[in-house]
């Protein structure tokens, strides 16, 4: 009988079992809950590890089985950003060597998974993903504090020189990667993201679904993700205005947030305070409704609703929610920096934009809004593009091969 392939990943700040949207609990968090539960479907055994933070979830907590978070206690009770965790790594390391054997194949996630793998041998095999660079943010956020940054790059430096195999989301963080850090191409599989189809799909009335939840029939765009300034929701209030000054009295549209808890970090705060000052100066508070996180369950449902899409980040290396929003039948206004170019043809699933050419986004929103057709059109293209290429369940085949090809050749 064949061995039974053990995965270990490693993701210590992202809870894959927490609520999307909290603080730290975002794409990444997903990305590793689905790939899980369908690496398990395909016979591997998978733990996955990541901080407890004292919150009283479960030690352990199945996914599925054949798929469990494992949560290891380090650094202090509560919830710890990410930019504050390095320091106790090492305490996280020493937790997850006391339920591995070294027989594992390594996957982590993010440069803070990244340094814990380092630290655990011997080992069988140490395959990697980032999902987001330090260089290439601090790229599109120039005023940002490159010395915060300084540490974070040099782990992802030392990371990518050594360990096994890089897992890319794109073509365009492959280049990244080789070109930024000077990562072997050689070990680089470019793998996207996937999304759940069964639960990710058309409504069958949206027009219905938009009345039970609350809304009028007016057309709904809408945008949800981490209350975060590098997601562009600025740009996307800012559109907002001008969608409205473009569409005039005739044409009312709802524009709908889902962004930030009642209770959150000082940086979380911090920026919903400032789109709080901004939506208000916009004098548009009446066509913007701002929910709080939204329960997994209703995220679905309010995609089936919506007829835009908009995903404003002033970068994306991919976003996630820009496949559950296609997989809804959603054209998506995207951003045309990082990897949305990879999954949209301007005009045919979607639109690509410069999100801080405000004129730009509007223009591309208020087009959609103003023909139906056209966006019903491109939203079955978008349809299409993830049952033909981004399912989860084709995708986890993909990796399963990347595992077995790079332990075979090792």
């Amino acid at each position: 009988m064949p061995e039974t392939l053990q995965v270990a990943m490693i993701t210590p700040h992202g809870d894959p079992l927490g609520r999307i949207g909290e603080p730290d609990i975002g794409g990444q968090c997903v990305y590793i809950r689905e790939l899980a539960a369908q690496l398990a479907s395909l016979g591997l055994r998978i733990s996955i590890f990541t901080r407890n933070r004292g919150d009283g979830k479960p030690a352990r907590e199945s996914i599925v089985p054949g798929a469990e978070v494992i949560r290891i206690a380090c650094g202090p009770d509560g919830f710890l950003p990410k930019e504050e965790i390095h320091p106790y790594l090492d305490e996280f390391a020493a937790g997850v060597r006391k339920h591995i054997r070294g027989e594992e194949v390594i996957h982590s996630h993010f440069w803070d998974g990244g340094r814990v793998a380092e630290l655990l041998k011997p080992r069988r095999m140490w395959i990697h993903t980032s999902h987001s660079l330090g260089k290439r943010k601090l790229a599109s956020l120039p005023q940002e504090n490159h010395e915060e940054y300084r540490e974070r790059i040099d782990a992802e430096t030392e990371i990518l020189q050594q360990c096994d195999a890089v897992i890319a989301s794109t073509s365009l963080e492959k280049q990244d990667l080789v070109r930024l850090y000077g990562a072997d191409e050689q070990k680089i599989t470019v793998i996207p993201p996937g999304v759940d189809t069964d639960r990710f799909h058309p409504p069958e009335d949206r027009q219905a679904l938009r009345k039970e939840l609350g809304f009028s029939d007016d057309p709904l765009v809408f945008t949800l993700g981490r209350l975060d300034k590098r997601k562009g929701f600025d740009l996307y209030l800012r559109a907002a205005a001008r969608v409205k000054e473009l569409l005039g009295k005739n044409g009312d549209v709802r524009f709908v947030l889902s962004a930030g808890a009642s209770k959150g970090h000082a940086r979380e705060i911090k920026e919903r305070d400032r789109l709080q000052e901004l939506l208000e100066s916009l004098s548009i508070e009446g066509s913007v409704t701002w929910l709080p996180i939204l329960q997994e369950d209703d995220i679905p449902r309010y995609y089936g609703a919506a007829d835009v899409f908009v995903l404003p980040s002033r970068y994306e290396l991919f976003g996630i929610v820009m496949l559950e929003a296609m997989a809804c039948g959603l054209p998506v206004v995207a951003t045309k920096f990082g990897g949305p170019p990879e999954v949209i043809t301007d005009g045919e699933n979607g639109r690509l934009v410069d999100p801080t050419d405000i004129e730009s986004l509007a223009t591309a929103i208020t087009d959609l809004v103003r023909h139906p057709e056209q966006r019903e059109k491109m939203g079955r293209a978008a349809r299409r593009t993830i049952e033909n290429s981004y399912s989860w369940e084709m995708l986890a085949k993909r990796h399963q091969q990347l595992y077995a090809t790079r332990e075979s050749g090792r």
